[in-house]
């Protein structure tokens, strides 16, 4: 039971980064779909998902939720 709920609160938290992700590089990508818009849906998609992996998380929270 533990395990499960283990790895439910893994895809939650993986899920809320991503969205963090989608939300900080929206600006950017909604410039660059203004200004060429191939494929840029696909880039951002992709963005997002490197960041949520690669962003320093615990970082971030020690200096902003303390």
């Amino acid at each position: 039971m533990e395990e499960k709920q283990d790895q439910k609160s893994k895809w939650i938290e993986m899920s809320i980064k991503l969205a963090l992700s989608l939300a900080a590089l929206f600006p950017l990508y909604a410039l660059f779909y203004i200004t060429f818009p191939a494929s840029v849906v696909a880039v951002y998609a992709i963005s997002a998902v490197l960041f949520a992996v690669l962003a320093p998380w615990d970082d971030w929270r020690k200096k902003f939720l303390s």
